[in-house]
């Protein structure tokens, strides 16, 4: 039983839209213009560079072989078993810790009304609601993603029509050049502390990706893929650049925080308490739309590797009416309790996790960009390259080179030691899970095979 191809190409661009502009980037800005000041607008700058290359590597395997696993898949085929493996686990972290650090900034956007309430049953609710929305269906959940993602699209180009509107226009606006430079200098926290952020971006732009696992589900793959990819970076990139050099505009960097969105704060320095709230519930449903994609794509990739025998076959069982991987979004949504265990534990959270899954999209990132000459060439032999990335033979070593430097610079940033030693030891665990059970089973299963 295949699964449901029934998306369309607005619904694969608000996925991609609804995967990254979360409360990784209205919260997480905060944590990232701290650490570096106002070189984090350059340092979006360049994340937004490699998300598109790797975007552009990315949509020409898609193309080529539109699988639900999809960049998985591509690395199991570039490496073999063992990379593919590592490559799905860790994204599948990676995306999962994700949502989990989202409801924790949901429940931190929620306590804004209703202080009274804790944020364990803010999650609660949010986990039951979007697990039920993501087993309806793929097209219902595209519906909803859509309408999620277009709430947060339409308010930051609000923010930045009413931010430049306030720098031009409004004599009694606080929003001035100077709070670019007047609080020390572009690079604040010099090297170190700009590396350190660019995690944090990485973070943000985390979920781009998201839309080569959709390729499965896609009604048109060819057509749509490398359009909606190339569109969605280049909305994300001009909204996040954009929005960003506004808020350092309105709001002096050294007042930004994670202890509330910038957004919210620069908002209601713009417009008053009416809209500081309606920014808070854009981000809150911001942060909805990016655990929601969260659960779908970490649900399908659990759901190709179970059906590529690396976990459970219950994993890879499909509803016989929507044809959703019910099992897997369910194991999926049990992640997202991890946050609020976390919060408990650490009050600061939201910055080890989001650093966490950064370190994670970085590796699957880079997989993804080493895993495209070997499927170039294999499409070129098979006939199936029917999209080719542009000036790939150059943009492949430079995205190589780049995320190569981002993963080193981490020895040097504060909290960077501790982010290497957690991959490192999940690393150790998918490895040993791989060696120890994955490849037994398999060898069993060939056994009893050639038994037979």
């Amino acid at each position: 039983m295949e699964l449901n191809r029934s998306l369309k190409a607005r619904h694969l661009t608000m996925i991609s839209v609804g995967g990254v502009i979360g409360a990784g980037f209205f919260l997480g800005a905060g944590a990232a213009i701290a650490r570096t000041g106002p070189s984090v607008v350059l340092a979006y700058l360049i994340g937004g560079v490699i998300t598109l290359f790797i975007m552009l590597l990315l949509a020409e395997m898609a193309v080529a072989r539109p699988v639900s696993g999809s960049f998985e898949s591509y690395a199991r085929t570039a490496f073999g078993p063992w990379c593919g493996f590592i490559t799905g686990w860790t994204y599948w972290l990676a995306f999962l810790i994700g949502p989990a650090s989202e409801a924790i900034a949901a429940g931190t956007f929620l306590n804004l009304w209703f202080p009274g309430v804790p944020v364990w049953l803010f999650c609660l609710v949010i986990a039951s609601s979007l697990t039920a929305i993501n087993m309806v269906g793929v097209h219902f959940f595209g519906e909803v993603e859509f309408w999620l993602s277009l709430v947060k699209v339409v308010a930051l180009l609000a923010f930045i029509v009413a931010g430049c509107y306030s720098l031009g226009l409004d004599e009694a606006s606080p929003a001035a050049v100077h709070n670019l430079t007047d609080n020390g200098s572009f690079f604040a926290a010099g090297v170190p502390g700009f590396l350190g952020a660019m995690l944090i971006v990485i973070f943000s732009f985390g979920g781009t990706e998201a839309i080569g696992t959709a390729a499965g589900e896609s009604e048109n793959p060819q057509r749509d893929i490398p359009r909606t990819l190339r569109g969605t970076v280049v909305r994300i990139l001009l909204l996040y650049v954009g929005s960003l050099t506004v808020l350092l505009l309105v709001l002096p960097w050294q007042q930004a925080g994670v202890s509330s969105s910038p957004y919210v704060e620069a908002s209601g320095i713009l417009g008053g308490d009416m809209a500081r709230h309606i920014m808070n519930f854009v981000v809150l449903t911001a942060a909805l739309s990016c655990i929601d994609t969260g659960v779908y794509a970490t649900s399908r990739m659990l759901h190709a590797m179970a059906s590529d025998g690396y976990f459970p076959a219950w994993f890879a069982r499909l509803h016989p009416t929507h044809k959703t991987p019910d099992n897997a979004i369910l194991a999926s949504s049990l992640v997202l309790f991890t946050g609020v265990i976390i919060a408990i534990l650490s009050p600061d959270a939201y910055v080890i996790l989001a650093g966490i899954s950064g370190f994670g999209f970085l590796f699957t990132w880079l997989m993804i960009a080493l895993s495209q000459p070997t499927l170039h060439r294999i499409a070129l032999h098979d006939g199936t390259l029917k999209y080719r990335a542009p000036a790939a033979r150059y943009i492949q070593p430079l995205t190589v080179g780049l995320i190569a430097l981002i993963m080193a610079g981490q020895f040097f940033t504060d909290g960077g030691g501790i982010t290497l030693v957690t991959v490192l030891i999940w690393l150790a665990l998918a490895s040993a899970y791989y060696i120890f059970v994955v490849r037994k089973n398999r060898r069993l299963s060939d056994e009893k095979s050639h038994a037979q």
